[in-house]
């Protein structure tokens, strides 16, 4: 295993500790080196300026003894830089390079050559002389590696100042000091570590095992267990995921065992087959009890589907799901006999479904099985009372067509032979009304108007029942009629009739197409038109209106007159056939009309209603579906 996967491979509760701790270590470490390399240069600047300092004060007061001519006291001056800090040697050298002063009695008098090479550490002094300029300059300097700092400043009388100071005390000191602030570092450090890591023990270990205890019981299947963990990190979520997860596992598991026990309680038994010979079962559902069998003891049987098949259909179905597999169709139905425990046979409506994998293979088989003997039975039952019915139809229908003759052979008699002795009546009584007048009375005159009045009224009540009775039995042809040609028709036959009373005609027809019985729609309207131009005579002026238009998903024709209306709690009684409400004297009229258009439109699909006040006219719509 490499060692990276090692490392993910530990427990957080430890790998988490243990990465802060490496990295509390890596950072003191880099700081610690980082100051370290530091402490070396900023002890030299800082020891440096140090003795800069101190030269320039030694340098004005060495100066300020002239031509060096109190040796005694310029010794003195050289002497107390003895009690500088780090301090080792001091000379003071004139022009000749003789040590005039030094820290050591043995060193002065002697050249400065001589006095160096005894002391070979002392070497870099040399260096000083090509580094000083000339004038009243002041020079520090430490070789490279070299535990010394050598300082230099001139003298007015021609001489100059030589020092050396010890770096070694002071680097010490320094690094002494950094090793302490890095141990005290290192112990805050692995106190905020050892702090950090019971923080996220208690904060989100203790959390994260609660959790991973949670999703391995929930794994088990108990559903019920819930996370619970508040707030709002990661784990917060991922447990609110993982409860809200359970809740609808839960849901989907009661659902489950609530459709499980509903197939079990139907007559829906379920089977699920292998892909093999003879289709052996793998699961059946309880319900299968309803045909006499236990599903667990017919598994372990280990009976093939097809032993329990009807022999005479169990080739078909065998050929019909081969094919169906071929085509690659997953779903078909069969029906076809099954063994009952009994030894009966039930008839099943078998549904299956064919589940294939990624290679397009069939992989497994599953059926809904439905016993339709009871329907087959009422198959057989319906295909006999349907031949009795259909021979019972064909009997009808011919009584249907003798009466239908018959009736039209009384249509005949009554168009033909009621009609001839009311047409004689009428020509005898104008005859005698004509040839006559001279020899009658005045009252008797009157007694041959109303025969008249009377014949005509017979006539046209009869037409009107012809009328009605042909419209109750005529074939209603559906074709397209053109509304204002057929109204403008329709005006046109009432013309006398409209002329005479003066009746003043609004028309607000839409553009309109119908597709009905252009006579039945005649019919109709020639009633309607008729009874308006009746109803609104004597009115000042009579005015009718025709309009029609489509609206909400209907076609609207209306007429309106300004007659003398009726109240519409009769609304219903004047489209029923010999009803009036207006005396025969004063409007003429069957009392047919209205029966007849309400005959029409609805035998064209259609209604008819009526709005209307007494003495305020009335209106009649007739509706269409578009």
């Amino acid at each position: 295993m490499k060692p990276w996967r090692e490392l993910v491979s530990i427990p957080g509760r430890w790998l988490a500790p243990l990465l802060l701790a490496v990295f509390a270590l890596t950072t003191i470490t880099v700081g610690f080196a980082l100051q370290w390399r530091d402490a070396d240069q900023r002890v030299t600047e800082f020891e440096s300026r140090r003795l800069l300092e101190r030269l320039g004060v030694e340098q004005s007061r060495l100066s300020a003894q002239s031509g060096l001519a109190n040796a005694l006291l310029v010794r003195r001056l050289v002497g107390g830089l003895g009690v500088y800090s780090g301090m080792l040697h001091a000379y003071l050298v004139d022009e000749a390079g003789l040590v005039v002063a030094s820290l050591a009695r043995a060193d002065i008098g002697r050249p400065l050559g001589e006095v160096l090479e005894r002391q070979p550490e002392l070497a870099g002094l040399r260096q000083l002389d090509d580094l000083i300029p000339d004038g009243s300059s002041v020079q520090v300097f430490r070789p490279p590696g070299a535990p010394y700092l050598f300082g230099q400043a001139a003298i007015d009388t021609g001489g100059h100042l030589l020092t050396v100071a010890d770096l070694s005390l002071p680097l010490a000191q320094r690094q002494a000091g950094l090793r302490d602030e890095v141990l005290r570092e290192a112990l805050l450090l692995a106190l905020l570590v050892a702090l950090l890591a019971v923080l996220a023990h208690l904060i989100w270990f203790r959390r994260a095992e609660r959790l991973a205890r949670t999703l391995a019981t929930m794994g088990e299947g108990q559903l019920q267990v819930r996370a619970g963990l508040q707030g709002f990190d990661e784990l917060a979520l991922i447990g609110a995921q993982a409860d809200r997860m359970a809740e609808r596992l839960q849901a989907g598991q009661a659902q489950l065992r609530h459709i499980n026990a509903l197939v079990d309680r139907s007559p829906v038994v379920v089977i699920e087959w292998r892909n093999e010979a003879g289709r052996p079962m793998s699961y059946l559902s309880r319900s299968v009890a309803q045909w006499g069998y236990q599903p667990d003891a017919l598994l372990l049987m280990d009976m093939r589907f097809h032993d329990l098949v009807h022999p005479d259909d169990l080739e078909r179905i065998t050929a019909e799901s081969a094919a169906n597999q071929a085509r690659g169709t997953d779903e078909y139905r069969q029906e076809y006999r099954l063994r009952r425990a009994d030894g009966q046979w039930a008839w099943v409506d078998d549904r299956t479904s064919i589940t294939r994998d990624a290679d397009g293979k069939v992989s497994s088989i599953s059926g809904v099985l439905l016993d339709i003997s009871a329907l087959k039975q009422a198959q057989t039952t319906l295909e006999r009372n349907n031949a009795e019915l259909e021979q019972r139809v064909a009997e009808r229908t011919a009584q249907l067509s003798a009466a239908n003759e018959e009736l039209e052979a009384f249509s005949y008699s009554v168009s033909h032979d009621l009609k001839a002795p009311l047409r004689g009546i009428d020509g005898y009584s104008q005859l005698l009304e004509e040839e006559y007048a001279d020899r009658i009375d005045e009252e008797g005159r009157q007694f041959i108007g109303r025969i008249r009045r009377g014949v005509q009224q017979m006539g046209a009540l009869i037409s009107d029942l012809l009328d009605y009775s042909r419209m109750e039995r005529r074939t209603m042809e559906s074709q397209q009629v053109d509304l204002l040609p057929l109204i403008e028709l329709v005006i046109e036959g009432h013309g006398a009739d409209i002329r005479a009373a003066g009746t003043q005609l609004n028309l607000k027809v839409e553009p309109m197409v119908l597709q009905l019985d252009r006579e039945g729609l005649a019919v109709v309207l020639r009633n309607l038109v008729g009874n308006a131009v009746k109803f609104s005579r004597g009115r000042t002026p009579p005015v009718v209106e025709i309009g029609s238009r489509v609206e909400a998903g209907r076609r609207l024709l209306w007429v309106r007159d300004n007659g003398v209306g009726f109240d519409m709690k009769y609304h219903d009684r004047i489209f029923g056939i010999f009803q009036r409400l207006q005396r025969a004297e004063d409007y003429a009229g069957t009392g047919v009309g209205l029966a007849l258009v309400a005959k029409a439109v609805q035998r064209m699909g259609g209604r008819v209603r009526a709005e209307s006040q007494p003495g305020e006219g009335a209106t009649f719509f007739v509706e269409f579906p578009e």
